[in-house]
């Protein structure tokens, strides 16, 4: 809390004083009057950065910086709400405690559209994104990332009873139906294949089904696979007449340079994007040493472990 005080006295002529003695008397009120006032104003001014709506703002100097964090709250279990409608997921827990652990910063949650999450990066509307992003070299050019706190097993959704049980590679897809949403990067790893492979594409049916009524589309027939993450197959599967094939994720890197690892992208208009980016790490190695990483990915992977296993600095 900001006062202000000054110290001042009140002149009074005494008895026997003269008119010279009372004039000064006066000059004298009128001075201390002027500073007090003056110190009242300087005072007023120099606590404004202190008010509530500055504080709330985070512009005093004791103020916590504010990152809004955007997500699609989906696919599940990165990022979801559940049944109270409340946003929950490994992506979001975990910045959860990120936020707890860090008194500096504090963290704003919003639920967008998936495509709008990069263009909100882009104009600094958004400043961190949870949803499942793979750090590739594309996406470093614009953004800034995390260390990473996944590290993927991509695979194939299968009917129970499909051909492409043997799988092991994008090209044994060729002629087979999908579903695809742009910008994802599963989407932009067949859409590398179809570029290479003209003569024996994928063919990808863009939608925009959530990701439950695709994998019961799958189900019915109305696509021959879905390439996802094992995790996310977990999520959406359940009760479903479908099985997961695991591709071989050494051939994705050298074929495609897949990304395994996925981080949170952090918009470079951050206010210090660096020292954000710093905490933000600090804090995730926290939660790898004593176990929280290992401890959240069985909570929500049914006992999978997908923290990274390999030193962050081989991810980037």
């Amino acid at each position: 809390m900001c006062s202000v005080s000054y110290a001042g006295t009140t002149a009074r002529g005494s008895p026997g004083t003269n008119a010279k003695d009372t004039l000064m008397a006066r000059i004298a009120r009128t001075t201390l009057l002027v500073g007090a006032l003056a110190a009242l104003a300087m005072g007023a001014s120099g606590c404004a950065a202190s008010t509530p709506a500055a504080e709330a703002s985070g512009t005093g100097a004791d103020a916590a910086q504010t990152l809004v964090v955007a997500t699609g709250a989906s696919p599940r279990p990165f990022t979801f709400l559940d049944d109270n409608d409340e946003l929950t997921g490994y992506d979001i827990e975990i910045l959860k405690l990120v936020d707890e652990a860090l008194p500096d910063l504090e963290f704003e949650f919003q639920v967008a559209e998936f495509p709008a999450l990069f263009a909100g990066l882009d104009s600094g509307r958004f400043n961190i994104v949870a949803n499942n992003l793979s750090a590739t070299e594309e996406r470093r050019e614009k953004y800034a990332f995390s260390d990473p706190y996944i590290e993927a097993q991509f695979g194939l959704a299968l009917p129970a009873d499909s051909e492409l049980a043997t799988a092991t590679s994008i090209s044994d897809l060729a002629g087979k139906r999908t579903y695809g949403e742009p910008g994802l990067n599963f989407t932009k790893i067949l859409e590398a294949y179809n570029d290479a492979n003209p003569d024996a594409p994928i063919q990808i049916e863009y939608t925009e089904l959530d990701l439950q009524s695709q994998y019961t589309q799958l189900a019915t027939g109305g696509v021959d696979f879905i390439f996802n993450d094992k995790v996310v197959y977990t999520g959406y599967s359940e009760g479903l007449p479908l099985d997961f094939v695991q591709l071989d994720g050494a051939q994705l890197v050298a074929d495609f340079g897949t990304n395994l690892f996925s981080a949170y992208a952090i918009s470079k208009q951050t206010p210090e994007v660096d020292r954000v980016v710093e905490q933000i790490n600090g804090a995730l190695a926290d939660l790898a040493a004593d176990g929280t990483l290992t401890a959240l990915s069985e909570e929500f992977f049914d006992g999978l472990d997908v923290s990274p296993k390999t030193a962050p600095a081989d991810a980037k």
